[in-house]
This record gives structure tokens, C-alpha cells and sequence, in this order.
């Protein structure tokens, strides 16, 4: 064979053979466990073993509800990533916390409350008497959860007592816009226990005191070194806390229309900037546009304006919750998981960009964002797939052919999923992008407008929950 011909067939030796040949065999024999907790890079997709690493994603309806399964020397471990389902409930979630329950044997190595709004916890609530009976070693919360921050406590006692006070006030207008603003005000609180509701409060006195044993409790922001269980540092399970940040000017950074999936073009930049939005432009005025009004007049000039300060409340307090979201990258035997909750503008341009993007230094995608994004084998995709929650500049790092899983449910919101994100994302995973809604639950077949399961997903019951297995 000539020497370019060989030169080229060693080349094409998978990455694998060439580091078994050059480890030596004493080496192979001894593996140091990585300290618990401590910080690690992000491991490219390198063919390693992951046999029995899983993603199970259950449909409740409009929420979240994940379990990650890793393969531990002890037999599989079990990890719960939010439990809860508000606007557009089918009736499934106590099923799927009962099957959860037979899966994990009562046991979970960690849990883990990305955020507090109803769609993510209210199951806890729920199904406080089946929680009751699990142990747990871990539990995972956001920095604003921590009961020892006064800060965190008194911003999010104010938070959910505005949207109690929005909650009422919209419900009374009746009209299906206002509806559906109360319905997002009231995944805040959960919903009262005197409308029937649970409320978020039992849910978080579920997450914080309600298991069978105490487990300990930590709450995190981006950078922190978590604390994994033991045994799941054992097996090679490492994570990395990416958000939320703690800079509380961030959390309140709750969009960028220009990184967002409003349309399947982007916003044009042509012509000279205008004070004012042209919807709000107008070349001529009619006659009586100047005339005074009597104070009768003006009155009912402001009240008329109320509902959209409202619905301007609304959305803010809803959209600075998901800012607060735990931001997680797991990495298990060369295998990248990132779970964004539902997080928004700011919480991912500090992921993104180490700022405020725009100030000096924070105008382009950081080394460490492109090679984490660029390395990732699976994304839950944040907010249930709102045009809000997965910037454009995040998708277009991703690597190409990675899987993604969106738990969502139509007509829950408007728009909600947006398809021009779905779209795009599905483009950048090559089509290896399930939805919640591709499964039956006991109430409702699956959703003929989401297509069939793409390949690789399974649903071996043909209800309740998608499985990945890598």
C-alpha cells in the first residue's frame, strides 16, 4: 500500500481505538473519581458507553415533567425535573406520577424545581400523598428559593402577591384575552385553594419538608459548584450550573425581538430609526384629534387604558419567573443534556454572552457558551417552545444532529408552540425533535398536527411518556 494510502487509513481509526492503543495497561485498571461537586469541561460526543442513560418526558398537558435515569454501579438512578401541568391540564398527571413512582421504587437520587410556577411544581402538590412516600437525597432549586436570602424572599412574596392581585382583577373583565392573562397570572400562585386549586405554596412545602426523609436542600445561580449524590458521581455523572444569574438587573432583561422566533424572517433594520413603532404613526390627524375633553371624558380615557397596563403586568411577572430558572448541563460517558427550564432573555444572554449583551465585553457568544452548545447531544427546549425562550444565536451553535424533547400542548397560549423555533430547531437536529403531544394520555389521542414520533423516540406503553435512550 502506498504511504499516502496508509497515512489516510490511520487517520480514519475511530477516536476511541487510537486512545485504547495509547493508554497504557496499568492505566486502564485505575479511575479516579471526580470530586463530588466540582466544576468539569464539556466532553465532545465520543462514542463512550452510555447504555441505560434515559430522558423519559411524560404528557400532563401544558407543563413540564422529566426524568433522567443514569446507570449507576448500584443499579439505575433516577433524577425528577420538575412536576406540573396549569393551563390545559389532561387529567394525566397522577398517572404519570404513580408510574413514575413504580419506575424509581419511591426513590430519587435528586429532584429538581427549575422554577416555581404551577406548571413545573403543581404536582408536587397534587400528589403530595405519593411524594410522601418517596426518599430523596437531593433537592435542587433556584437562588431565589432560599429561604435564608431575605432579598429572594421578600422578591418573591411580592411577586406572587401582584399576581394574586392580577389573577382577580382580569378574571373579572371575562374576555378570552383577559382570560388568558389571568391564567398566567395565576400560574404564579397556582390557583387558591378556595377556587379548588392546590396553590404553589403546597407544592413548595412539598419540595422543601414534604418526603419521606429529609434530604438537603441547595440552592444555586450560575457559576455554583453543585453537590451531586455520591453515587451518581460514582457512576461519572457531572453537572454544571449555567443559570440563573444573580445580577437581578438580568432577570428583568425579558426580551430581544431580534433573537427571538417572531416571524420566519427576521426584523429588517432598514431605514431610520422612529420614535415611535409605526403602528402608532399616522401622516394626518382628523379635525377633531386636538379638541378638549371635559374631565368626565378623560376619565374614561384612563380607565379605558387599564387593561393593557394590566396585561403589561401580567406578562412581566411571568416572563421575571422564568428568568429565574435553574439552567443545568449534565454530561454522563461523553453524553451532554442541557435542561434550560423555561428560561428567557436574560438568564440565557448571561449563559450566552457573560452580560448585559451589548455593554463592552458581553457583544459576542463566549468560548465557553460556543464549545457547550457546540458539544450538546440533548435539549429540552425552554418555555414549551415559546418564541421567547431559545435565541436564535443559541440554536445556530448547537451540533448539528443533536435530540431535543418540548413538552407542550396547543391552545394552551397563543402561539404557544411557535412553529418558525420548532421549525428551526427540527432543521438543526436533523428531525430528531420529539413533542410531548406525539403520545396519547388516557383522555386525548395524540396530536395529528404534531406529526408522527420521529425515529429514535419511543413510546413503549403508547401512552403517557416518550423515551430517549442514548
Amino acid at each position: 500500500m502506498p504511504a499516502a494510502r496508509k497515512a489516510a487509513s490511520r487517520s480514519k481509526r475511530p477516536v476511541a481505538e487510537k486512545a485504547k492503543r495509547s493508554v497504557p495497561k496499568a492505566a486502564k485498571t485505575t479511575r479516579k473519581k471526580p470530586a463530588s461537586g466540582a466544576p468539569s469541561a464539556v466532553p465532545a460526543s465520543s462514542g463512550q458507553d452510555a447504555k441505560g442513560l434515559r430522558v423519559r418526558m411524560f404528557r400532563v398537558g401544558f407543563g413540564d415533567f422529566f426524568l433522567l435515569t443514569v446507570p449507576t454501579g448500584n443499579g439505575p438512578r433516577h433524577i425528577l425535573i420538575d412536576c406540573g401541568v396549569h393551563a390545559k391540564d389532561l387529567g394525566s398527571i397522577k398517572d404519570a406520577v404513580a408510574q413514575m413512582a413504580a419506575e424509581c421504587q419511591s426513590k430519587l437520587a435528586l429532584v429538581i424545581m427549575t422554577h416555581r410556577h404551577a406548571d413545573h411544581i403543581s404536582g408536587f402538590g397534587t400528589c403530595s400523598d405519593v411524594f410522601s412516600q418517596f426518599t430523596v437525597d437531593r433537592v435542587w432549586m433556584p437562588w431565589f428559593e432560599n429561604p435564608a436570602d431575605e432579598t429572594a424572599v421578600s422578591f418573591q412574596a411580592s411577586l406572587t402577591a401582584l399576581a394574586g392581585r392580577l389573577t382577580t382583577r382580569l378574571a373579572a373583565r371575562g374576555d378570552p384575552a383577559s382570560d388568558q392573562l389571568a391564567a398566567m397570572a395565576d400560574n404564579i400562585t397556582g390557583g387558591m385553594a378556595a377556587a379548588g386549586g392546590t396553590g404553589n405554596q403546597k407544592a413548595l412545602d412539598v419540595l422543601h419538608r414534604g418526603f419521606k426523609n429529609t434530604p438537603a436542600h441547595d440552592y444555586y445561580k450560575a457559576g455554583d459548584q453543585p453537590t451531586l449524590p455520591q453515587d451518581l458521581v460514582d457512576a461519572g455523572l457531572s453537572a454544571q450550573i449555567l443559570g440563573p444569574p444573580s445580577d437581578r438587573s438580568l432577570i428583568s432583561q425579558l426580551t430581544n425581538t431580534y433573537d427571538q422566533y417572531l416571524t420566519d424572517a427576521a426584523p429588517s433594520d432598514d431605514g431610520p430609526a422612529r420614535t415611535f413603532p409605526q403602528a402608532f404613526q399616522v401622516e394626518s390627524y382628523p379635525e377633531n384629534a386636538f379638541k378638549f375633553f371635559g374631565p368626565d371624558k378623560v376619565k374614561a380615557l384612563i380607565n379605558s387604558v387599564q387593561p393593557n397596563v394590566l396585561a403589561a403586568q401580567a406578562k412581566a411577572a411571568d416572563n421575571t419567573l422564568n428568568n429565574q430558572s435553574l439552567v443545568i448541563l449534565f454530561s454522563f460517558a461523553g453524553k451532554n443534556l442541557l435542561f434550560a427550564g423555561d428560561a428567557q432573555w436574560g438568564n440565557w444572554e448571561n449563559f450566552l454572552y457573560g452580560g448585559a449583551f451589548g455593554t463592552p465585553g458581553h457583544t459576542e457568544m463566549t468560548d465557553k457558551a460556543k464549545a457547550i452548545l457546540g458539544k450538546i447531544d440533548f435539549y429540552k427546549v425552554g418555555h414549551h417552545g415559546s418564541r421567547n425562550a431559545t435565541p436564535k444565536d443559541a440554536v445556530a451553535a448547537m451540533r448539528l444532529g443533536c435530540v431535543g424533547m418540548c413538552s407542550t400542548q396547543i391552545h394552551a397560549y397563543n402561539e404557544v408552540p411557535r412553529e418558525p423555533l420548532l421549525q428551526a430547531l427540527s432543521q438543526r437536529m436533523q428531525g430528531k425533535l420529539a413533542r410531548s403531544d406525539q403520545v396519547a394520555v388516557k383522555n386525548e389521542g395524540p396530536n395529528s398536527d404534531a406529526g408522527p414520533l420521529p425515529k429514535g423516540f419511543n413510546d413503549p406503553t403508547g401512552e403517557l411518556f416518550i423515551d430517549y435512550e442514548f
